[in-house]
């Protein structure tokens, strides 16, 4: 792995979290005030990183070549997906990305019609946080394309977001009623098996379709180590949702449930983008700085954001 892959690595994971906390956030609003509440301000906090994800981005606007194979014409394309996957279009549209994600942000914790700004918001994002994958993640293997692998991956970071919310809301001193909390809880659980359910259905439409370059993403992630991450990363998750299953489990089951299906996305995603060298200890410094920063700026906007804490404690 080389520093710029370590870069990619740390920016998409952490654009993840962003991205996955501002779904997490508009769809709490569209669903009910009472829900969101004992994660909030994480989630806000979490959404309002956007600008430094800008800031990463910008080391890897310069090292394209080293990403993705497109660049250049090396991959052989047809016209119009060359034409797509233009250097020059591919990053303003990684900048529109993340300009509008920012700019959502800021509109929710501002605009005191915040149910109607969600709606409208969902809109904009579901198509974007589709696009984001298929241009960052899925374009590193351009002949292939998959209408519901943006869906799947940005379902992945929503929960992502809502696990690491759930952690950092109880790791907080003011204490959430237990009916919101059961709330947060069947929610997890039902995005990790939603998650589980759509990465298998990927999988089952590539394996009938039986497309020469859908199977070959396949394979390139079948070699045994890859098989390894791969099993790793599903039992994982399948610890959380057996540890999130039984009806209001304890604040230690919250917090294990919300580990476990954290370290299934982060699992999971490197056994997706499948670095071509193991990282060394350099870029595992990279990766841990960037995370280190993300999460120093996240915190300093959660303790400038309100608590919500009264509202988190009320009974609904």
């Amino acid at each position: 792995m080389s520093p710029t892959d370590a870069v990619y690595v740390a920016f998409i994971g952490l654009s993840g979290l962003a991205m996955g906390s501002l779904a997490v956030l508009m769809i709490g609003h569209v669903m009910s005030e009472h829900w969101l509440a004992p994660v909030r301000a994480e989630v806000e906090a979490a959404s309002l990183t956007m600008p430094l994800l800008l800031l990463l981005g910008l080391p890897l606007a310069f090292g394209l070549g080293e990403i993705f194979p497109w660049v250049g014409g090396r991959a052989g394309l047809p016209p119009l997906r060359a034409s797509f996957l233009s250097p020059g279009f591919f990053l303003l549209r990684s900048a529109v990305y993340l300009s509008v994600c920012a700019a959502l942000a800021v509109w929710l914790i501002r605009t005191p019609h915040v149910r109607r700004a969600s709606a409208v918001g969902l809109a904009l994002l579901t198509p974007m946080m589709s696009f984001a994958a298929y241009d960052w993640v899925l374009s590193r293997e351009p002949h292939w394309w998959s209408s519901l692998f943006g869906f799947a991956f940005g379902l992945s970071q929503a929960l992502a977001a809502l696990a690491l919310a759930i952690l950092v809301t109880l790791l907080r001193p003011e204490p959430a009623s237990p009916a919101r909390m059961r709330s947060l809880e069947r929610a997890l659980l039902t995005m990790a098996l939603l998650t589980l359910w759509t990465w298998f259905a990927h999988f089952i439409i590539v394996w009938l379709a039986n497309l020469p370059d859908g199977a070959a993403w396949y394979m390139r992630r079948a070699d045994a180590g890859s098989l390894a991450l791969l099993k790793g990363a599903y039992l994982l998750m399948l610890a959380a949702v057996l540890v999130l299953v039984p009806s209001g489990v304890s604040r230690a089951g919250m917090i294990a449930g919300s580990a476990l299906a954290l370290l299934y996305h982060g699992t999971h995603t490197l056994w997706i983008l499948q670095p071509e060298k193991d990282p060394s200890w350099a870029d595992l410094a990279i990766i841990l700085g960037a995370a280190a920063v993300w999460f120093a700026v996240f915190w300093g906007v959660m303790r400038l954001r309100p608590t919500y804490a009264e509202e988190a404690a009320a009974d609904p």
